[in-house]
């Protein structure tokens, strides 16, 4: 066994001290390893929970704020005011800057006889107020702004069907 000087020069040497412990020297620096090595995959899991939180509220919210426009409908849903009904949706979410929500927001809304069977993304090609007694669909996506690097984007879409009075 050598001698206590010599271990401690011996483990300063050492990039790993794990398997060393025995000696005093080379536990004194352990605690500091550690916490490098588990500090980052601790931010991203917060990172990721706070993502996760971000689009379940932006989802939540433009789904309740749909429905709640197909059961009393806003004068800009009646008019066709698609600018104006953008901003209105825009102003409930908050976890987005407005500006930015504006600029990303699609909404369509367009007769529920006009719209296709078959499943297709919200590409805002129509936004028209629809005839009294019409049945009408509703439709909105947000691309949510990403918190962690190397996420994939996330859209947030919701959509209504509701008669028109």
């Amino acid at each position: 066994m050598p001698a206590r000087s010599d271990a401690r020069r011996w483990c300063r040497g050492l990039r790993i001290a794990g398997a060393f412990r025995r000696f005093g020297a080379c536990a004194r620096g352990a605690s500091a390893v550690e916490f490098a090595l588990l500090a980052w995959p601790m931010i991203g899991l917060v990172l990721g929970i706070l993502q996760y939180a971000v689009v379940q509220y932006a989802q939540v919210v433009l789904s309740d704020r749909l429905h709640l426009s197909a059961s009393r409908p806003e004068a800009e849903l009646l008019l066709g005011d698609r600018a104006g009904y953008r901003a209105l949706l825009c102003g409930k979410i908050v976890v987005v800057p407005s500006a930015t929500c504006q600029a990303r927001l699609v909404v369509e809304l367009a007769p529920l006889s006009a719209s296709p069977t078959a499943p297709t993304p919200v590409r805002g090609a129509s936004f028209s107020a629809g005839l009294p007694k019409e049945v009408m669909l509703l439709r909105a996506a947000l691309p949510i702004p990403i918190v962690i690097p190397f996420v994939p984007a996330v859209t947030v879409q919701s959509s209504v069907v509701y008669r028109r009075t």
